[in-house]
Parts: C-alpha cells; structure tokens; sequence
C-alpha cells in the first residue's frame, strides 16, 4: 500500500492531471477535457489497418489476431511521462504470472501516437522492454508498431483513445491505459491507471480468450501530460500540496525504518 501511495504521489506530481484540473477556473475552455477513454466494450476493431513493424516491414493489425487475445497500448516512444510508467507496470504484472503460455498466452502491441517516430527507435525500446521481462516466448507477441496519422487515428477512434498534440509543451496529452481485445478483435475490456495486478491482467485476458466482455471501469483516468502551471492556478496549488504531502511521507517512511533497524540491531546484541 505504501509503495502505491508514493507512486501515486509521484506520478501526480510529475507527470499527470485530473480531467479538467489544468483549466479548474474556467473547465469549459480547459483543452484537455475530452482526453479520455470513450470505452467501446463489445465494438469489434477494423484489422485491415496497414502499420510499419520494429523491423521496417508493413504489416496489418490482422496478422496479430485470430489466434489469441490482444492487449493493446497507445502511446509514443519518446513520451516523457506515463507510457514507460504503463509498459513498466504491464510488466511487472505480468512477472507476477506463472511463466506459462496458457497464463501468457496473448500478443501485445504498442503503437505510436507520434507519425514521426521510427521503426528504429520502435525497436530499441522493444528490445528495452523484452530484456526486462525476461520471458523468451515474448519475442514473438511483443510488437511495437508506427504509422501514418490517418491509420493511427482510426485506430485511436475505434477503441475510443482521444489524445491530441500540445504544441507549447511539444508533447502528446492522451490517457494511460490498456485495452484488451478478443482474438477477433473484439474490445473486451480496458485496464486502466498505472498499475496492473497479475490476478487483474490474468481475468481481463481470460475474459477476452472466451470472446467475453467485460463492464465497464471507472471513468476516471490519468492524463499523460506536463503543463507549465502558473503560480496561483488551483492545479499549482494542488500540486505544491502533493509535493509536501510526498516529501512527508518520505519522512515518515524513513523514520520508521530507522527505528525497526535500532530495534532489531538491539534484538540482536542481547
């Protein structure tokens, strides 16, 4: 509990706002208000989507379906915020698994947001993420895909990732989450945050391998963003208090490790 609370504290702190807090004086022209997960549970994806792979070579989303289920991540490589944060929690889920195929038995595809990104910056952070998680079956679900605008977009649409591009900060503001599909591309359920439990991806992917659809989660949702918050803001201030409220907790955390090692060390001089 202890390490989700400071791992919420900074990721808030660093990387993410609540829908509309960014623009809490006025939300109706806060720009990021309709960045979210639209869950579209039962809608079946167009595969004939054409992609450029982490090798160079053009593939459609259809060759990665029909014989399991898919879990699907929108992001981009360079993003300085969540979508490490995603993919490191995706894996560490999944470590938690029984190293198994019946338990890992499923493909998993990134895909940029970015149009600029490029196959070779596609497959270092493959090989990046496939050295971390250690399971040799991997290298051949894992995909981590780019493409034009227009493909990406249609893609985004379909399983209801709205994401646009802020020009000031240079970033892309998009929600933090994955999708689950069933072998035929049906959408089966969305994980969402930035944590994902073994017992959590284990339902989400079983549910989806028995062509099931699950309910819909808690609509809200992390946004993948950092703004330059201007002081006096209602975000500035929720973010000062986030950063004592962080740094406290780091206090407190180190004062009772102090004194559970004082008390073993004198557990074991007597």
């Amino acid at each position: 509990m202890t390490r989700r609370i400071l791992l919420f504290l900074f990721v808030f702190e660093r990387f993410c706002l609540w829908d509309g807090l960014a623009q809490a004086t006025d939300p109706a022209k806060d720009p990021n208000r309709d960045i979210r997960f639209e869950q579209r549970l039962n809608q079946v994806v167009t595969l004939d989507e054409h992609f450029t792979d982490e090798d160079g070579n053009a593939v459609r989303l259809d060759q990665y379906f029909h014989q399991r289920p898919v879990i699907l991540e929108l992001g981009y490589y360079q993003c300085p915020m969540l979508c490490g944060v995603v993919l490191n929690a995706l894996v560490q889920g999944l470590q938690d698994l029984a190293p198994t195929l019946a338990k890992r038995d499923f493909n998993f595809i990134f895909v940029s947001i970015d149009p600029q990104e490029s196959p070779q910056l596609a497959k270092a952070k493959l090989k990046n993420y496939l050295r971390r998680y250690g399971w040799a079956p991997a290298t051949e679900r894992w995909h981590f895909l780019t493409g034009a605008e227009p493909t990406i977009k249609r893609l985004a649409d379909q399983i209801g990732f709205r994401y646009r591009y802020d020009r000031v900060s240079k970033q892309y503001v998009h929600p933090s989450g994955l999708v689950v599909l069933t072998p035929n591309g049906k959408i089966s359920s969305y994980l969402s945050g930035i944590e994902f439990s073994a017992k959590e991806i284990d339902h989400s992917v079983t549910l989806a391998r028995h062509d099931t659809v699950s309910t819909p989660v808690s609509p809200l949702a992390l946004l993948c963003f950092c703004p330059n918050l201007a002081p006096g803001t209602v975000a500035y201030v929720v973010l000062v208090i986030l950063r004592v409220a962080a740094v406290s907790t780091m206090i407190v955390l180190g004062v009772i490790i102090y004194r559970a090692n004082r008390r073993r060390s004198k557990n074991l001089t007597t």
